[in-house]
């Protein structure tokens, strides 16, 4: 007695699919990746400073807020992607996050940049703040903005995913982006590569699991046949 044909397509279906505990693995992984910036930067010398001449904005304390608020955005999407995507969006992300992760990364260590700290003045809690990050992180990693490159990965994909939110999202791109120019972290060439960098991230991340225009229109065209 031959068994239904839902099961079988379901279980092809889901044979594929990740468990919780290795989309937590992978998301690690991706972070192992990009926080290896963290003792390069602290110890790499020398370098190039990516100012051009329209890189004139002021530093205003202020600013630290947004981009300190940063990594609560990127906790809460990292978890909500985790918990509600599908398999196939999640893997998306994270062959997105990966590459991304990875250029950036090696672009700290094989092309050192940086931003010269400002002068703070001020004790008030948000320019405080401003000096902790000024003094104690490290300075090597200018270009690209890991910030931009990672608030662009979650403003592409969650754009994709809920079009009404994009408006939202694509404000809170452009905060960010001012945040690191006005707390003197990083400049207009930083905030660009992470631009590009994200960005290209983003379509791999696509072309990996066949989410790209092109790629789904030639699925249609297979015939039924060739899925089986």
């Amino acid at each position: 007695m031959t068994s239904p044909a839902y099961p079988v397509e379901r279980s092809k279906k889901d044979r594929f699919a990740l468990p919780l505990s290795k989309r937590v693995f992978l998301v690690i992984l991706a972070c192992c990746i990009q926080m290896i910036y963290i003792p390069t930067s602290n110890r790499l010398t020398g370098g190039i400073e990516p100012k051009l001449p329209i890189d004139i904005f002021p530093t205003w304390p202020v600013w630290v807020l947004p981009y300190i608020l940063c990594y609560l955005l990127w906790l809460l999407g990292i978890v909500w992607i985790i918990l509600k995507t599908k398999d196939r969006c999640f893997r998306s992300f994270i062959a997105a996050c990966i590459l991304t992760f990875a250029m950036g990364t090696l672009t700290f260590i094989f092309l050192p940049t940086y931003v010269s700290p400002s002068t703070l003045h001020g004790n008030d809690i948000f320019t405080s703040l401003l000096r902790i990050i000024h003094e104690d992180w490290g300075r090597y990693d200018a270009f690209p903005s890991g910030h931009i490159y990672i608030t662009t990965l979650l403003t592409l994909f969650f754009s994709r995913w809920y079009p009404r939110q994009k408006v939202l999202w694509i404000l809170i791109l452009g905060t960010v982006s001012l945040s690191t120019l006005f707390t003197g972290q990083h400049y207009i060439l930083d905030v660009l590569g992470g631009y590009a960098v994200g960005s290209i991230g983003y379509r791999f991340g696509l072309w990996w699991t066949g989410l790209l225009p092109h790629q789904k229109r030639q699925d249609q065209k297979l015939p039924s046949s060739s899925l089986n």
